[in-house]
């Protein structure tokens, strides 16, 4: 449990010092503060520099095409659905839920149980905080079972709390319940799907990524050269996902 939270701080850490926003700040108070007046130029031409390239939807999007994941659509069926939690607030409870941007999981995940190319749908989460006892999968499974998925095809794994444990409590899960020798669909954002299947492999699951088909470039002038704020949250998501599988592969995780 030490060790737990341990690694827990060290990843908000981590997650805080990789924050592009965070070094513009940085530079940006260098530039009025600094002792040296002479280096003040040049640190806010810094933080400008990082604010043009840190917006740049061009620029992120070349980057993150070489992160993700790119795997062959089969268009086959999967006995099971494996959906990763992360996607709600600690603050939800089963009358109220409040989405984060990442609930394109979950949308994904219905429309593929509705289509019938997954048959059971196991949901894999707790809070993914030490400071909340709020069960994830069990509130995502009342709101499934509220818009119609049939409360026995659902399967709840609520003790996980990173993509580490969601590996090895949905093991253990199927396991218990005989279902490890069926094929697996693992349901998450594109941009986490590197790390989460890198740890569903070291299971002993039969996984298979569910990738999307890339949209086609449309040519938006606004898109090539205007700055976009979103971007810089973007890169914040990406960045604590590129350290966050580099530690996990530290730690013999993936």
């Amino acid at each position: 449990m030490i060790f737990t939270k341990v690694f827990f701080i060290f990843s908000k850490i981590l997650s805080f010092v990789v924050d592009p926003f965070f070094w513009i700040i940085i530079l940006l108070l260098l530039a009025l503060f600094a002792k040296k007046k002479y280096r003040r130029p040049r640190y806010l031409a810094t933080a400008l520099i990082l604010v043009i390239i840190f917006s740049s939807s061009p620029i992120y999007n070349m980057v993150f095409d070489s992160w993700k994941i790119k795997h062959e659509i089969t268009h086959k069926k999967y006995d099971v659905g494996i959906l990763l939690g992360g996607m709600i607030s600690l603050s939800s409870t089963d009358d109220n839920i409040q989405f984060n941007k990442h609930n394109d999981r979950l949308l994904n995940t219905i429309e593929l149980f509705h289509k019938g190319v997954i048959k059971n749908i196991i949901i894999s989460g707790a809070s993914g905080s030490l400071s909340s006892d709020m069960k994830e999968a069990d509130i995502l499974k009342s709101f499934l079972i509220r818009i119609g998925v049939p409360r026995e095809k659902i399967i709840v794994e609520n003790q996980s709390k990173n993509t580490h444990e969601n590996a090895i409590y949905t093991e253990l899960t199927c396991k218990e319940l005989e279902m490890d020798k069926y094929s697996f669909l693992l349901i998450t954002s594109d941009y986490h799907m590197r790390r989460s299947l890198s740890c569903f492999k070291k299971t002993g699951l039969n996984i298979t990524p569910f990738v999307k088909e890339s949209n086609e470039f449309h040519f938006d002038l606004e898109y090539l050269i205007v700055p976009q704020t979103n971007v810089l949250f973007k890169w914040k998501v990406l960045f604590h996902e590129i350290v966050g599988y580099l530690v996990y592969k530290v730690m013999g995780y993936v």
